[in-house]
């Protein structure tokens, strides 16, 4: 082979290995995208697959989650349901049934309560018998509807009750505007109602202390604590006494109408300036188709006798009580053997003073031994007063409120004067706004 020859054929050699190398590198070009795909789509399956896996788990775990809590929520609710109180108390309110219902007249009736459950130690007698703890003390009712509470007093038992079966009795009336007792007058018998109590108001015996006589000036449903206190201080001993002046609207509320008790012109029950010569009417053991309130009042006149005199001003017959009218209630009571060491109370006394009474709530624990600092047999006679807020301005002075809570104010209206014109009845009486 020639030099020329040996030339030209290792060029076509080397060509020859050039193309081969090029057709190499083009097929691995053509091969490496699909093998890519294969890839993705591997860890597309394997991520799909993961995530399933997950997802599985996590409904798994839910299951049993939602479970627990379901139990969980249940045994709350049954252990908390179960630890609220059942019985009578003053933090919550208990369910209690309406067990009878009498009308007094289109507006007013006295209706029975008793408890779903049977209290053995009920928080307002005293323990191991079937009276009551408290000369005076009411309890709240609920309106479930519009979520407020008010206090309602109870009527005290009548003979041939048995209070110890934690039945209740009130004497309500309905009025314009009042949401507490419309309601009420909505519900008949078989119907529940809500009650929190017992709450105790004033310490009626400790506050008389060695005195005897209370002088009550009621309005309308404001004669069931005049009730309430009659009973306790009338069985305190024989030598208390007790005058209640009750005033109401129409003569429905004392006894049924009849011919010989006509009705006349109606006017606002706090306009007593009005002057008429017509005189209250006594409740007696001859009164006539009483009323349930006028019933139970005959009769506690029947068991106190002269010790308890009871008179009733009727508004639409132009009777009311005047200020004379109470001069000689609480002028019948003053004692002339009384030495003025009984009838001065000590500055600071909160049982006795009238210038602490001002700020004093009308709801109190009941008095210790050494609450008074008057020294023995020392007390003040009681003038007290309930009513709607006009009655009670009227006759003793507005209440005010303080701290959240209304207090006694300084005594004002007939009252005052009285005090005023006779300035005895200072220091031997006390004023007490209900």
């Amino acid at each position: 082979m020639t030099g020329r020859g040996a030339v030209l054929w290792a060029a076509r050699r080397h060509h020859l290995h050039l193309q081969r190398a090029q057709s190499l590198t083009k097929a691995i070009s053509l091969t490496t995208p699909t093998t890519s795909a294969s890839s993705t789509q591997c860890l597309r399956r394997y991520a799909t697959a993961t995530q399933s896996h997950s997802q599985s788990v996590k409904r798994s775990r839910t299951i049993p989650i939602f479970i627990t809590t379901a139990i969980l929520g249940g045994a709350i609710y049954y252990f908390s349901s179960s630890s609220k109180p059942s019985l009578l108390n003053t933090e919550s309110f208990i369910p209690y049934k309406i067990t009878s219902r009498e009308a007094i007249s289109p507006t007013s009736f006295v209706f029975t309560i008793s408890p779903h459950l049977q209290n053995p130690s009920l928080p307002y007698l005293t323990p191991s018998t079937s009276s009551w703890r408290y000369p005076l003390w009411s309890v709240e009712f609920k309106q479930p509807e519009v979520q407020i509470a008010r206090h309602y007093t109870p009527l005290p038992p009548q003979e041939g009750d048995d209070p110890s079966d934690g039945s209740l009795r009130f004497y309500v009336r309905a009025i314009g505007g009042g949401e507490m007792s419309t309601y009420l007058s909505r519900l008949g018998v078989g119907r529940d109602v809500w009650l929190r109590g017992p709450h105790v108001g004033f310490d009626v015996p400790a506050r008389l202390g060695g005195m005897k006589n209370v002088v009550f000036l009621a309005g309308g449903t404001g004669v069931v604590p005049a009730m309430q206190v009659a009973k306790a201080v009338l069985e305190q001993g024989p030598e208390a006494q007790v005058n209640i002046l009750w005033a109401i609207r129409k003569r429905d509320e004392l006894q049924s109408q009849h011919a010989d008790n006509p009705v006349r012109q109606q006017s606002s029950w706090w306009q007593f300036w009005r002057a008429n010569s017509d005189k209250p009417v006594e409740i007696h053991s001859e009164l006539q188709d009483p009323s349930p309130i006028a019933r139970q009042l005959k009769a506690m006149t029947a068991t106190y006798g002269e010790r308890l005199h009871i008179q009733v001003a009727i508004d639409e017959e132009q009777t009311q009580f005047r200020e004379s009218d109470l001069q000689k209630a609480v002028s019948l009571a003053r004692r002339p053997d009384l030495s003025l060491t009984r009838s001065i109370s000590a500055p600071g006394c909160r049982l006795h003073d009238a210038s602490m009474l001002e700020m004093a709530p009308e709801f109190e624990t009941p008095a210790a031994p050494d609450d008074c600092k008057c020294g023995t047999g020392a007390g003040k006679n009681l003038f007290m007063i309930s009513g709607p807020d006009g009655f009670i301005a009227h006759y003793a002075g507005s209440k005010r409120w303080l701290g959240g809570q209304q207090v006694q104010g300084p005594v004002g209206g007939v009252a005052a004067q009285l005090w005023r014109r006779y300035p005895w009845l200072a220091d031997e009486w006390l004023v007490l706004k209900l």
